[in-house]
């Protein structure tokens, strides 16, 4: 009964949490609480792993946010038309009681980066990279317009920034009562914005 119970414990190896006499355990290599104590230890890994699950996703969830947020910004590739519109009406939108601007003309010019390599890039990452898009625009009015106006493209929910500006001031004249009349400023500027095709070519996720 000794050498089974001896060859027992070679085999099921020292508990951790038994209380036997020291001269009892033997720790033989491959016993079974060696390899119940090698799984505890891959199962703690792989727990860490599952334990930052939630913060992985909620990371993910913030990161998507902000990437839809910025593709919202954005006009799609389509839009670039409507863009010209948003423009022209966001000159009939400034208040009366603050100014006047009135849009001459709105040019659009796009980058010179040739089709085929817009293509080849679609492909590649299943959308198009950016495109710069600039709108030439032609304006008239007061001072406070414009600056009004300014102010509104560049805090639109759609992404427009003003890179370069021109103004030629408004003549100074005198009406038949001898009192100063103040003529519109013209005013030449460029405004920018990006562009992108989701699907791109190669008819990418969205």
């Amino acid at each position: 009964l000794g050498v089974l119970i001896y060859r027992a414990m070679g085999v099921l190896g020292p508990d951790p949490e038994d209380h036997l006499p020291g001269f009892l355990h033997r720790n033989l290599p491959r016993n079974k609480w060696e390899q119940i104590n090698a799984l505890d230890v891959q199962i703690a890994a792989k727990q860490v792993i599952i334990d930052r699950r939630q913060k992985v996703e909620e990371e993910l969830n913030g990161l998507e946010a902000d990437i839809k947020a910025g593709r919202e910004r954005l006009p799609l590739e389509s839009e670039k038309a409507e863009m010209r519109l948003l423009i022209e009406k966001l000159a009939r939108d400034i208040p009366s009681d603050i100014g006047t601007v009135l849009v001459k003309s709105v040019k659009i010019t796009e980058s010179n980066t040739p089709a085929a390599s817009r293509q080849g890039a679609a492909s590649r990452t299943g959308g198009s990279k950016p495109e710069q898009v600039t709108y030439q625009t032609e304006i008239s009015g007061d001072l406070n317009g414009i600056i009004k106006y300014i102010d509104m493209i560049e805090k639109n929910p759609r992404f427009m920034l003003v890179n370069s500006f021109t103004l030629k001031p408004g003549k100074i004249e005198l009406d038949d009562e001898k009192r100063s009349v103040f003529r519109p400023h013209d005013v030449k500027m460029n405004i920018i914005t990006y562009v992108y095709n989701p699907g791109g070519a190669a008819g990418g996720k969205q």
